[in-house]
């Protein structure tokens, strides 16, 4: 399911999963292939104290990839963790939301410039 498009609907039935490789697994797949309808699944595991850390940091894989724009505000409380794992996580997923370099107003200019 995580390599391969088109099967959102077990992605988020997996979500549900009482195993935690496949629950886990499931996460992966909801952040890879984008599947806005696990965002709510994922943020409760982001924002839940009781979360596995393995699911952890899944999750705030997931969440920068489903909504990257919501990354940050969701985020933003675990990058004060004690755990240099799930701070790295949140850096790394707040640097995915980002984008590559470069592709702010600049690259605009250089199209006004070939008018």
């Amino acid at each position: 399911m995580r390599f391969l498009r088109g099967f959102d609907e077990q992605i988020l039935e997996a979500l549900d999963s009482k195993n935690p490789d496949i629950h886990c697994e499931a996460v992966l797949a909801a952040g890879n292939w984008e599947v806005d309808a696990a965002w709510p699944h994922v943020v409760a595991l982001v924002t839940s104290e009781e979360t596995d850390k393995a699911l952890l940091l899944a999750a705030i894989e997931a969440v920068a990839s489903i909504r990257p724009h919501e990354a940050a505000e969701i985020l933003d409380d675990l990058a004060d963790s004690d755990d240099e794992d799930i701070v790295a996580a949140v850096h790394e997923a707040m640097a995915m939301t980002e984008g590559p370099a470069g592709e702010d107003d600049d690259s605009n200019d250089d199209d006004d410039s070939l008018h």
